[in-house]
């Protein structure tokens, strides 16, 4: 899976903000949590959910329970937006 290239992302101040452009069914920018971001940064090369938490668990100390649901709802929230191409 792969953040559609139409969704760009841009960090500004610290914030990390996700803009729909053109050609997307949804418009509108999404502003992200330090983790959402990491996790959407994660998606800018193909990639697994299981290989997101592996790079979730290097980065936070966190149990692989809490990582695993973090990266589930957060990648449910960009597909519903059409942001995740599968």
């Amino acid at each position: 899976m792969k953040l559609d290239p139409r969704f760009l992302t841009h960090v500004s101040k610290g914030e990390h903000i996700t803009v729909s452009t053109s050609g997307t069914n949804w418009n509108g920018l999404i502003r992200s949590n330090p983790t959402a971001a990491f996790i959407i940064e994660c998606l800018k090369t193909d990639t697994t959910e299981s290989a997101i938490v592996d790079k979730l668990l290097e980065k936070y100390d966190v149990e692989r329970s809490v990582a695993e649901s973090d990266i589930v709802a957060v990648i449910a929230k960009l597909r519903s937006i059409g942001a995740v191409n599968d």
